[in-house]
């Protein structure tokens, strides 16, 4: 079967859209870690509060900004593998949304109570999805 310049586009589309995507989790994860290391969080549980003082300190908004824009390039990866419709790949990312959107539910609720096990809950959504898009990689090399 000879496979079409379109293909070969998305083919190329996904693997670059994955690779972005890796590098962005590296730079979230360690936004992620200087916020934990270097960001004190006030002690209050006035919602509204932390989140004036989550947007107010670098680590934490560039965290925020990241993280949206790893949920625009996750949704992204969905669609070209879909066009695709190819299995690993529709895997893989449908996995790396999930957890995206897995990080994004600990850091809201992080954000909210402090509670230390939702900062895990990032961490290791971060490492799920970077193992899904390295995954994808690996699977769809020539």
């Amino acid at each position: 079967m000879k496979v079409t310049s379109e293909t070969t586009k998305i083919q190329n589309g996904l693997r670059v859209n994955a690779i972005l995507m890796i590098g962005a989790l590296v730079i979230q994860y360690a936004l992620g870690m200087l916020a934990n290391l270097f960001v004190q969080f006030p002690n209050t549980t006035k919602a509204d509060q932390l989140w004036a003082f989550a947007r107010s300190q670098f680590p934490t908004l560039a965290h925020i900004v990241v993280g949206t824009l790893l949920l625009a390039g996750a949704i992204v990866l969905v669609v070209l593998a879909a066009q695709q419709n190819n299995r690993p790949w529709i895997v893989s990312s449908v996995a790396g949304l999930i957890s995206i959107l897995a990080a994004i539910f600990g850091g809201t609720q992080f954000v909210t109570s402090q509670v230390a096990a939702y900062s895990l809950v990032m961490a290791f959504a971060t490492i799920v999805a970077f193992l899904s898009y390295g995954w994808a990689l690996y699977a769809s090399r020539r």
